[in-house]
């Protein structure tokens, strides 16, 4: 018996190693950066945090006139949350009555089902922009960056951790 207690006694670091590696793991798993991104055609491939911030929030024009459009998914997935969180300030249904209040004149939001259905959209509206998973990103749009930051960059305001 004293043999067996040992033995688990040793083998617990070991345990214990693991379940923080798995942990660990779990984390990194779950970090997520949302891209800005355009079709091929876009003039957008710098955008200011603030500029998008308040096109979104207010204006529903980028800062040369030009009218807002921005294609992402439902509002309370993970991504969107990141975009309302870290960029805007808002909860999920803070966001979704913005979008709700913004639609009512205009389609400034699209929401569509997935990041692949934004990507197509995209390449058919140059003036369009998507949030969309860094790691849905396709050769048929650009990646915009945002305060001079690519997703993944560290200091990245687009990034859920």
């Amino acid at each position: 018996m004293t043999e067996l207690s040992n033995r688990a006694l040793r083998m617990l670091p070991r345990t214990v190693l693991a379940l923080i590696c798995i942990f660990l793991c779990g984390e990194i798993a779950a970090a997520r950066d949302v891209a800005l991104v355009s079709g091929k055609n876009s003039p957008a491939k710098v955008v200011k945090a603030a500029d998008l911030t308040k096109a979104i929030k207010a204006t529903r024009k980028w800062p040369d006139g030009s009218d807002l459009t921005v294609v992402l998914t439902d509002p309370s997935s993970p991504e969107t949350r990141i975009v309302a969180e870290k960029l805007l300030s808002l909860t999920s249904d803070e966001f979704k009555k913005l979008i709700d209040a913004a639609n009512k004149s205009r389609v400034v939001f699209w929401l569509v089902s997935s990041d692949d259905e934004a990507l197509k959209i995209l390449q058919s509206n140059p003036a369009a922009v998507g949030l969309v998973n860094v790691y849905s990103i396709n050769s048929s749009v650009n990646v915009s960056k945002i305060d001079g930051k690519l997703p993944l960059e560290p200091g990245y305001i687009l990034h859920s951790q």
